[in-house]
């Protein structure tokens, strides 16, 4: 009885090993780049009109408005730190469980998807324009023109 038991804890044990480093290999497959980032954002949450460019070129741009960091490569792993820095700087409050880990794309997708409303409002008061349902506020009008104004 002892050895059955012995050799089912073993079995189990092999079992869980085996499971968790699927796990991994998966998510280390699904892992994104910072271009690959840059892209999603600018499809997503910028609401890009225009074919969306390369991994460099959308990273260029990120840069070049102050999102991305200048030190981000394109075909660099996204990890969750970078990710979190990020997003604090737009005022989205993510905390990584495993800041080191790479970031896989369907989660930058659903988390793009859920913030849109803050990064397309970030980048209103950034560029002066963009998409914000508030951006006239942002832009410092005092009030927005209403049909009800005219005579």
């Amino acid at each position: 009885m002892r050895r059955v038991i012995t050799v089912c804890g073993l079995v189990l044990l092999f079992a869980t090993a085996a499971v968790a480093q699927t796990t991994a290999e998966a998510r280390d497959k699904d892992a994104i780049t910072q271009g690959e980032f840059a892209q999603m954002v600018m499809d997503i949450a910028l609401g890009y009109e225009e074919a969306t460019p390369d991994s460099e070129t959308a990273l260029e741009k990120l840069q070049g408005w102050g999102i991305a960091p200048t030190t981000w490569e394109a075909d660099a792993p996204l990890t969750h730190r970078q990710l979190a820095e990020l997003l604090e700087q737009v005022g989205i409050e993510y905390l990584p469980a495993k800041p080191d880990a790479p970031v896989s794309g369907s989660f930058v997708e659903a988390l793009l998807w859920r913030e849109t409303g803050k990064l397309r409002d970030y980048m209103a008061r950034r560029l002066g324009h963009g998409f914000s349902a508030n951006h006239v506020l942002d832009a410092g009008v005092d009030r927005a023109v209403s049909p009800s104004d005219f005579d």
